[in-house]
């Protein structure tokens, strides 16, 4: 029966949270049992990977394109599991990193053109971003926040992370990284397919 008002979601929510702790909580005596234990996760909640490429025009290598919406797809499981669940602490902290990361090095793949001066392999990040501004294919506020996240993305290293990663991500932090791919990946579409329209986000 579909859910039709509000009433009918918080009771679903409700019904749906008290089964999946019942199932956790047998699994807990029964760890065998697990394979049969597989909550069915949303269909249709997913973008699919042909999808997520056609939004990727400014990708020549397929390759990398296909890896690219792959990672989005992780991205997008990963805000399931924040905001579609009551995870909470350093679990749900920790999952805010892996997404923001993850967008870190999307754009650190995405931002690589060898054919053009200054955006190959053989120069950083940073270098790269500087090249883009030149070009006046991002403007500065773009570089701001491109640069604030590839520098989240570099406390994926935790050896050299030198604090403790205690209340320290937070949603901010998840929308912040958000709106520095998309002004990244918008301002590549207009640069190297000036006549696509990006019509959804990440």
């Amino acid at each position: 029966m579909a859910i039709e008002n509000d009433d009918q979601l918080r009771e679903a929510v409700h019904q749906c949270g008290g089964l999946v702790q019942e199932i956790s909580d047998y699994l807990a005596e029964h760890p065998e049992k697990e394979w049969h234990a597989r909550v069915r996760f949303p269909r249709g909640y997913l973008k699919t990977n042909a999808d997520i490429r056609s939004r990727l025009p400014f990708i020549e290598d397929d390759t990398l394109k296909r890896n690219v919406s792959y990672a989005l797809m992780t991205h997008q499981t990963l805000y399931w599991m924040v905001f579609r669940t009551d995870i909470g602490g350093q679990a749900r902290e920790m999952l805010i990193k892996e997404a923001v990361c993850l967008l870190g090095a999307i754009c650190e793949s995405i931002s690589i053109f060898p054919g053009t001066p200054g955006l190959g392999r053989g120069k950083s990040f940073s270098k790269r971003m500087d090249r883009l501004l030149e070009l006046e294919v991002i403007d500065k506020s773009a570089r701001k926040r491109l640069q604030w996240l590839w520098d989240k993305r570099n406390q994926e290293h935790l050896y050299d992370v030198p604090f403790r990663e205690f209340d320290h991500y937070s949603n901010a932090d998840w929308v912040k990284g958000v709106k520095a791919y998309r002004a990244l990946r918008d301002a590549l579409t207009d640069w190297r397919c000036p006549l696509r329209v990006v019509q959804t986000p990440v």
